[in-house]
């Protein structure tokens, strides 16, 4: 690799503590939460998910702490040269195709932690209200992330793209995230209205996996009637280490974006890559977690 004639600005190292040291009290907030939760939850069944007949597996918190500690890996990659993190984020590189493969597994889980589910139901007879449906649900809309993160194939199998779709997808792929009306910018470079760039997918999945992991459990932790919705449709209601993930990756994603807004644009866009591959990892931790319920020894 030829090396840069241009030096790289300034790392702001100040607002990279000032992160850092939020986002940790956020994580020891939400560590205490979850021993309290926890706690709660020896002592009575849980009402998570609908399963007043399963107890929770704790995770030991030496797996929470480094689950939390991953969200702080992309600070490593500051240092290194333009070329080389342009490198991490290019088409079908490995920033990527990890985020796919997160979405492809999460789907997985989801839709056998359903399979498991429902056969639990009709196994232990538990209430008839239960069902898998929210996990059905996540299952394929992380199964539909992951065809959109490979453009269902179009690059793997080329074939080709017509050319009505062509015309009005921001990089001429077969999929709905780049479509012209779901970018920020106009075809001509200019800033759409502040309500046209709320309709962007990234916005959307960030703001659905906001309300699921982080203000679902604030929200069902007051309201009787919203347990007993999501009852209903078996919504996971995950454990408070869970809910800190989000606004933890949204905070580190607001410093990176400040740190790195003076950086050529292919870091910018190396870093969106990183934020969407975490957001994809989240995915994966509660798909994991639902499963590990569905595995939960039976306390009848």
């Amino acid at each position: 690799m030829s090396r840069m004639t241009d030096r790289n600005p300034p790392i702001q190292w100040r607002a990279i503590v000032r992160g850092v040291a939020i986002v940790y009290g956020v994580t020891l907030s939400n560590l205490r939460y979850m021993n309290l939760y926890q706690e709660r939850q020896i002592r009575e069944p849980t009402l998570a998910m609908g399963k007043p007949d399963h107890q929770d597996i704790p995770l030991h918190r030496a797996i929470i702490v480094a689950i939390y500690l991953m969200l702080f890996v992309r600070f490593a990659l500051l240092p290194y040269p333009v070329n080389t993190i342009a490198w991490l984020g290019e088409e079908d590189g490995l920033v990527e195709n990890a985020g796919a493969l997160c979405f492809l597994l999460a789907g997985a889980v989801f839709l056998v932690a359903a399979h498991r589910s429902s056969g639990l139901h009709r196994q232990c007879d538990t209430n008839p209200i239960e069902n898998p449906q929210a996990l059905l649900a996540l299952g394929a809309l992380c199964l539909i992330c992951f065809g959109e993160e490979i453009s269902w194939g179009q690059r793997l199998f080329h074939y080709p793209v017509p050319a009505w779709l062509a015309s009005i997808n921001r990089q001429g792929e077969w999929n709905l995230h780049n479509l012209n009306w779901f970018q920020a910018t106009t075809a001509e470079g200019a800033d759409k209205s502040f309500w046209e760039r709320l309709i962007n997918m990234n916005r959307l999945l960030a703001l659905f996996q906001l309300t699921l992991c982080t203000l679902a459990p604030m929200l069902t932790a007051y309201s009787a009637t919203l347990r007993t919705w999501g009852a209903r449709i078996g919504l996971p209601i995950v454990p408070w280490w869970i809910a800190g993930l989000v606004p933890a990756h949204i905070l580190i994603t607001q410093a990176l974006s400040a740190i790195v807004a003076e950086r050529p644009p292919s870091v910018g866009s190396t870093f969106d890559e990183i934020n969407e591959t975490y957001r994809a990892f989240i995915f994966l931790v509660v798909a994991v977690w639902v499963y590990r319920r569905t595995t939960a020894t039976p306390s009848i």
